[in-house]
């Protein structure tokens, strides 16, 4: 299974989404986590900074003709391919730069039985090839007008993607709604016409800075919690999304 985290707008936890998502998969399993994103979140969040990288590197999936090795994290069941500064050009590469990208990336699936894959927040190569390898795709939306007007745009490249490229990808997208201030009447109701409009992944998921406190220590939310209803929220919906995606088994009874 590759899921592919993306949404053209910045700030809305798409990194904080794809680690909970590889922390909690990698309780049960070992999981390839990829940083396409230059700013290298992800990768700061799953080993130190200046971390000695002597396997291979996201960009290399553009770049060389073998697929890079993954680098192991201090979590045994998590792997890496970080991101690195060159990431950026990528996007001005060819077209068969991104098709070897993808080759390399559905091998490694083979190996992995989950990859999570974190976007940059542009359209251009690197989220074209990631789209072009998915099953599925995950949208994080902060419950904000500004936010929402700008979905467009990536469902339009997704639609572009399954349609030309990706007949696999088994739905256009689903949405984690991010961020929401309970008590902000219209956060509330935006969180309700997305929900209204798009498949939404339950539960959605309170603002809390308990998250970045936790990403921070290189940890889930629900480890060692300083918020117990964000450790509850964020838990649940790992467990939502990988057991309706097949990844984790329902747990007996449920």
């Amino acid at each position: 299974m590759i899921i592919t985290i993306s949404n053209n707008k910045g700030g809305v936890g798409k990194t904080a989404l794809a680690a909970h998502l590889v922390f909690r998969a990698a309780e049960s399993m070992p999981v390839l986590a990829i940083d396409l994103d230059s700013q290298s979140n992800l990768t700061a969040t799953l080993i130190e900074r200046g971390s000695r990288r002597s396997q291979g590197t996201a960009e290399q999936l553009f770049t060389e003709i073998e697929a890079p090795e993954p680098m192991p994290t201090a979590d045994p069941n998590i792997y890496l391919l970080p991101a690195s500064a060159g990431l950026t050009g990528v996007d001005r590469l060819n077209l068969s730069a991104g098709f070897m990208a993808v080759n390399h990336i559905k091998n490694l699936g083979k190996t992995f039985r989950l990859i999570v894959i974190d976007t940059a927040p542009a359209l251009g190569m690197r989220l074209t090839a990631a789209l072009a390898c998915s099953h599925r795709v995950v949208v994080p939306l902060v419950p904000e007008s500004y936010a929402v007007d700008g979905v467009g745009t990536i469902l339009s490249e997704i639609a572009t993607i399954g349609e030309n490229l990706n007949p696999a990808m088994r739905h256009q997208a689903d949405f984690v709604i991010n961020l929401v201030n309970p008590q902000a009447r219209q956060h509330r109701i935006t969180a309700a016409h997305i929900a209204g409009n798009f498949t939404v992944l339950m539960p959605c998921l309170n603002r809390s800075v308990a998250v970045a406190d936790a990403l921070s220590e290189r940890r889930p939310v629900w480890r060692k919690p300083s918020s117990k209803k964000a450790a509850a929220q964020w838990r649940a919906l790992c467990d939502n999304l990988l057991t309706q995606y097949g990844v984790l088994q329902p747990v007996s009874g449920t």
